[in-house]
Formats: C-alpha cells, structure tokens, sequence
C-alpha cells in the first residue's frame, strides 16, 4: 500500500495543479453536444436528467484525469462515510432535477430512494430544524457547526456506508477528496483542505445552462417542474430542498 502524502507534499501537486495549462470547457460542452444530438424521439425531462447524469459524471472524470496527471491517489476506501455527515449545499434547480431523476429509476429502486428520503425527514426533523439556523452564506464556520450535529446526508444507506444515489452525487461529494492519512477524516471534525475541485462546478453549470436553453426553446419551464433561472440561483441544504419539493409534489 501506498504511504499517504503529509499535507505539505500534497501542496507541492496543488501548485502543479494551478499552473495545468487545460481547456475545462471543452469536455463539458462535448458532452452538452452528444446529449442534444442523441435527444430526437426523447422526452425532454429524459433529455434533463441525462444531461444532468453525465455533466456531474464529467467532473469526476476531470478529477481521475487530474489524479493521473499529477500522480495523486486517493485515501478514500470504500465504506468510508465520514464525509456523508459534511453539509451539502445546492440549487433548487438541483433537487428538482435529483427527483427527476430517481422518478425515471425502475420501480424498485425508486421505491427504496423514497423510502429512504421520506424516513430520513421524520428521523431527523428536530435536526432539520437546527440545520434551518446555520447560515452557510455568512457564518464561516457552518461546516463544522453542520457535521457537529451528527446528520447523515439523506442518501447515506447506513447499512452499507453506500449512497443511493451515486450517479447524481452532487458535486461537493465528487470535489471532496482525502489525499493524505484517512485518519483525519475520523480524528478531526473539519480536516484542512489544500485541494478542493469545487472550481469545476462552474464548468458543470455552464453545460447544464446550455442544455436547459435549447430545451425552453421549445419547452415552457413550468410544463418541466422548474422556473429557471430562479431555481439555479436559489441555494440551500440538500435535505431543506428535497423537503420542500417533495411536500410540493404532494400537495399539487
């Protein structure tokens, strides 16, 4: 096995990182390009999900193309969750497009992602309500504040540290990775971040805005579920959201 990096050698690669001379926009909007030119005959909620699918997968296969590059291996195993109890922050446009997606998972699965969701919000409604008091626009410490709760994101199978969502992870669980010793994650509420690959979601949002145009072309956002641009600009917790839309989608 590989001896993990000190936090000072994974420095030394993050300025290798910095001074990567790459087009990021280029893989992104290649993939913008295949999904529209494959969406004849599809249903454009199918055409949204896919292109949400495949633009979240594309950051992962940024980050690989990355590691390679720099040498760089992760210390994540697999059955580690501690991550799983960071707060993730998205967009309502994102939740929207995370039910659209599991709606289009087969029977069985979407089954068990809803049953998930809908037993986790009644475990963890006091908690919930805690997490509506942690600003994470304006309090520098929201994250630890977050984790110190004790709160499992709401995808986390905890029988198996596995989440059920895995393909539309949101881009926080993609961007962050433990390079160092995996002991951090268990020993500190809040280990220190020399690499963070959050700087792709940008390129992500780029695509996903890209496809959405083409679609409300000729589609209305209201037949879809969503107002944009106002659900891509309003963010908050990823339980809060999914919360919300669900009990929306009940109510309608």
């Amino acid at each position: 096995m590989e001896k993990p990096l000190s936090y000072k050698e994974l420095s030394s690669k993050v300025e290798l990182i910095n001074k990567r001379q790459y087009d990021y926009d280029l893989p992104f909007l290649d993939v913008v390009d295949q999904v529209l030119d494959e969406s004849e005959g599809k249903h454009v909620k199918n055409v949204l999900a896919e292109a949400f699918e495949k633009l979240l997968s594309q950051v992962s296969t940024e980050v690989n193309k990355i590691e390679d590059e720099v040498s760089l291996k992760s210390s994540c195993t697999l059955g580690c969750a501690q991550c799983c109890f960071l707060p993730i922050v998205i967009t309502r446009l994102e939740a929207k497009l995370m039910l659209m997606f599991i709606n289009q998972m087969d029977k069985e699965r979407k089954k068990q992602v809803l049953n998930q969701v809908s037993a986790y919000i009644d475990k963890y409604s006091s908690l919930l309500s805690d997490v509506k008091q942690i600003d994470f626009k304006k309090d520098d410490a929201y994250k630890i504040k977050y984790k110190q709760l004790g709160i499992p994101c709401v995808f986390l199978d905890q029988k198996t540290n596995s989440c059920m969502v895995y393909e539309i992870r949101p881009i926080s669980c993609r961007t962050y990775v433990n390079y160092v010793d995996a002991s951090v994650c268990s020993n500190e509420y809040l280990p220190k971040e020399p690499l963070n690959f959050e700087f792709m979601q940008r390129f992500y949002v780029q695509g996903m805005d890209e496809v959405i145009q083409e679609i409300l072309e000729v589609v209305e956002g209201k037949s879809l579920g969503f107002s944009y641009p106002d659900d891509a600009a309003e963010v908050n917790y990823l339980p809060l959201l999914l919360q919300e839309e669900l009990d929306a989608l009940l109510n309608r």
